[in-house]
Order: C-alpha cells, then structure tokens, then sequence
C-alpha cells in the first residue's frame, strides 16, 4: 500500500488490491470525467537510494495461479538431510526447503507464483514475502493450490475468494478441504511430484 499526504485538503481515496474482485461486463451507459492535474514537481521530495532484484519471482497479488506449502513441507521421512545437519530443528528445515522446492517446480510449470501459510513461515521454512493469510498477502487467484496446508482461520481470509481451490494434505478432516472445490488426502511427496511430470507433458515443457 502506498502512504498518501495531503497537506491542504482531505480528500476521500480508495484503493484496491489487485484481482480483488472479478472483472466486470462493460457498461455502455456509464460515463466518467478525466481530470488532469498538473502537478508541481518541484514540491516531490523523492531519493532512489539503490535497487535491488527480488526473488519472489510472480508477484503473490497479480498471480493467476498459486501454488502454496505449509507445515507439512517438512513430513517426508524418507528425505535424508546431509550428515553435517545434527541438530533436529535445522534437519525439519532442510526438509521443509526440499519440500519448497517441490512445490517450486509445479509453480514454474504453470508459470504461478510460490506462496505460504504463516505457520510455514513463522517456523522458519520461507521468508514472510511469500507469506497468504489475514497477517500477509489477501489474494484472489483463478487457482489456488494449497499442499501441506491444514486451514487455519487466518489463512482462509487471505485466499478464499480464490476462484478454484485446489488442496492436497495427509489429513482427510483438515479445514481446507471444508472450501476447497477439489480435494487430495495424500502425501504431497506421492502427489506433487507426478503432477509436475503430468503437467510437464501435457504443456509440452
């Protein structure tokens, strides 16, 4: 969001995130007034202090399509973190970043954005910016997948007005499944990975 200062009057603003609401029919019988203002730039006080290239890769809030992890990145037994990881905190990270880079490959074959639940993100899996939910990003995708993402309330608020919910987790009776249209009670380690395979061929990539 952007901070707007009006030092002489108090005008009403609105903004809206994008893909906030659906795109609607246009209207013919509606009109409007363009009204140019020419502003003085001499009163714009702005400093570029340097650039930097982010790694997110598709913005969260532009995306068309979603895929996103949560806790359950990290439950795959049969993943072994290399020898020198010892401590059991750290080896559920690296299990967990294995899990995101899953969930990364399905995301570049359907050119979507990577997103995650907070809990993913507050236990140290992915940084904030990829963060969905009330206290991150709110968006409104065609489709959203969610793997390893049980439904927390807050989480729910940031991407229920996703267009197709898809959701793949272990637990048959987890909240997402309560909204999403499409549902997988799986390990997302048996499903993701063939379903990148699949999507692969199937667009030719």
């Amino acid at each position: 969001m952007t901070k707007v200062i009006c030092r002489e009057k108090r005008p009403q603003i609105l903004t809206l995130r994008s893909r906030a609401f659906p795109k609607p029919e246009p209207d013919s019988g509606r009109g409007g007034e363009v009204t140019r203002i020419e502003a003085d730039l001499d009163e714009i006080a702005t400093e570029v202090t340097g650039y930097s290239e982010s790694e997110v890769g598709v913005s969260l809030t532009d995306a068309a399509i979603i895929v996103s992890g949560g806790r359950g990145v990290s439950n795959n037994p049969l993943l072994s973190p290399p020898a020198e990881i010892t401590d059991e905190r750290e080896q559920e990270i690296w299990r967990a970043q294995q899990g995101f880079t899953l969930i990364g490959e399905l995301a570049k074959v359907l050119d979507a954005a990577v997103g995650a639940s907070r809990a993913a993100v507050d236990a140290g899996y992915i940084p904030y910016e990829y963060q969905v939910g009330q206290t991150g990003k709110v968006v409104s995708p065609d489709l959203y997948i969610a793997c390893g993402i049980s439904g927390a309330i807050q989480h729910l608020a940031g991407m229920r007005t996703a267009k197709t919910i898809v959701a793949i987790n272990r637990d048959p009776e987890a909240p997402i499944f309560k909204l999403a249209r499409f549902g997988v009670a799986g390990d997302l380690y048996n499903i993701v990975p063939p379903l990148t395979q699949a999507l692969k061929e199937r667009l030719g990539k």
